[in-house]
């Protein structure tokens, strides 16, 4: 069986390790079938989640702010598996990756 898989990659280095190992997966993934999509969270407009409880109500819409989480959302709705990607700073995950994944709270409601 197929699946639809997402990365959401938190490095800021697109060249970095973090990238270095999501390409290999990707290889992996393709050959076997599945398809892929991978964002690169550093380069996109992502605000930090309010923490309003004013998402979940419209599916097109997930969340009240409108920014480039609008990009990931439909493809993480439909996803099988999502990968999450990150260099450790601090022994914990970068704000990259933090600020998205809070944010898909507005499909989680």
């Amino acid at each position: 069986m197929r699946k639809k898989i997402i990365i959401l990659n938190g490095s800021p280095r697109k060249t970095g390790n973090t990238t270095a190992l999501t390409a290999e997966f990707k290889k992996g993934v393709k050959e076997a079938g599945n398809t892929i999509t991978e964002f690169f969270l550093d380069d996109m407009n992502i605000n930090g989640c309010k923490g309003c409880f004013g998402g979940g109500k419209n599916p097109d819409s997930p969340c009240v702010q409108k920014d480039d989480m609008g990009k990931i959302y439909p493809v993480y709705k439909k996803a099988d598996i999502v990968v999450l990607a990150t260099p450790l700073y601090y022994w914990t995950i970068s704000e990259q990756l933090k600020t998205a994944f809070d944010r898909l709270f507005a499909v989680c409601l």
